[in-house]
């Protein structure tokens, strides 16, 4: 197993009640890849990645949650509802109703569109002649991390959207690993290089060669298309198309903590600001009950922010919170944070989002390397991608398509 997030953690529990021997590799010093907590900065344990639990019917990370004493009660959620803030004022009520109107307008077009039918870009979909189209395109990059004008109509109108969203108090990183209960992962113990044959395995890992009879490869889409792992026998030419199709997103965090409650009884929960497209952010305050304010950006604006250091970043969400306040608050930050999930090398982005035309490469990762390389994550999932429980849920299923061949 190459990989210790939730989809190479759900194969190693899946794995052991198989019966399967196994040994699980992570490249990183801490295992948890996408869905980890940060407890040391703020006191209490952050997400860095995953967060949500979306409940879509079909989620058994809520059930999980419940039966070993995670907190799941808070299901806030900066949705395209949330009030905005148009460059230096409050949008008025009569601008709220119309974004609200063609937001519905849109998210409805979006999510109808037909799968079956010829595949057009979401931006195509939701129409882009509105002046409120902007302010949408923003807050779906925060979500998914491309432009609205390369995300495939098909491969979201197949994604399972849930009726609501639950934080976990505790962490999902924290979550995920006591669901997962594996203890015996190999950290700091990164992959160099893959040779695969009808024979078996090979892995190399620098100072040792690990033989096997079949591995299953949990790396983002983003690090499998690059050159961080070589293959010493080719890669399917279909698997190296579908990654082509399936580019890794950049969705970032900046939170900030205050050394006490500066929000006030009049700033909002969630809310937005929208200067322009290389201007913009999602705000929810009291993170988990906690004096923390988080900010969401992605897309180009997540890339840029990363090129610079974490101060421009953090000015960006003050900037925001002191309209929202109606006070400047910077001299009350006693800590931040920013993920740089696009530079992380073992990580490469996000998430990973089909272009327009590319909804078929998920299915087509699934297809494995003559029976002895098995790929699996969220990237995978033909209706879950991007959500924990789908990245989860795939290495359920890639642990059982292993364990049938060997």
């Amino acid at each position: 197993m190459v990989g210790a997030g939730a989809t190479g953690l759900a194969a190693a529990k899946e794995l052991r009640s198989l019966g399967v021997d196994h040994v699980v590799l992570e490249a990183k010093p801490v295992i948890g890849g996408r869905t980890v907590c940060d407890e040391a900065t703020f006191g209490f344990p952050y997400d860095l990645g995953g967060f949500w639990i979306s409940n879509d019917g079909d989620n058994f990370l809520l059930e999980a949650a419940r039966n070993l004493g995670f907190d799941t009660s808070d299901q806030t959620f900066p949705g395209p509802e949330m009030p905005m803030l148009l460059g230096e004022r409050w949008e008025t009520q009569d601008e709220n109703s119309a974004r609200l109107a063609f937001n519905d307008a849109a998210m409805t077009a979006i999510g109808s569109f037909d799968p079956s039918a010829p595949d057009r870009s979401i931006a195509e979909v939701a129409g882009t002649t509105s002046s409120w189209f902007p302010i949408l395109a923003s807050w779906i990059a925060m979500l998914n991390g491309l432009p609205m004008e390369r995300t495939s109509a098909v491969d979201q109108a197949n994604l399972l959207h849930g009726e609501t969203v639950h934080q976990v108090r505790e962490g999902m990183g924290r979550l995920v690993q006591a669901w997962a209960d594996v203890s015996d992962v190999m950290v700091n113990t990164p992959v160099r290089a893959l040779d695969w044959n009808d024979g078996g395995i090979k892995l190399d890992l620098g100072h040792d060669v690990v033989a096997a009879k079949a591995v299953i490869l949990t790396a983002s889409v983003g690090v499998l298309a690059s050159d961080t792992i070589h293959y010493a026998s080719p890669m399917p030419s279909r698997t190296r198309e579908a990654l082509a199709c399936l580019p890794m997103g950049v969705v970032n965090r900046i939170a900030i903590q205050f050394d006490g409650d500066v929000f006030g009884e009049t700033c909002p929960p969630t809310f937005g600001r929208f200067v322009s497209e290389d201007d913009h952010i999602y705000i929810m305050t009291r993170l988990v009950g906690e004096n923390v304010a988080l900010g969401y950006v992605g897309n180009k604006l997540a890339q840029s922010l990363e090129q610079q250091s974490d101060d421009v970043a953090v000015d960006l969400l003050c900037d925001a919170l002191a309209l929202g306040i109606g006070a400047d608050v910077r001299d009350r930050v006693i800590a931040s944070l920013c993920t740089r999930w696009g530079s992380d090398p073992w990580t490469l982005g996000s998430y990973a989002t089909a272009e327009t035309g590319g909804a078929w490469a998920r299915a087509a990762l699934q297809e494995p390397w003559g029976n002895r390389v098995f790929l699996a994550g969220e990237a995978t999932s033909l209706t879950q991608f991007s959500l924990v429980h789908g990245a989860a849920s795939e290495g359920m299923r890639v642990a059982r398509a292993a364990s049938s061949v060997l």
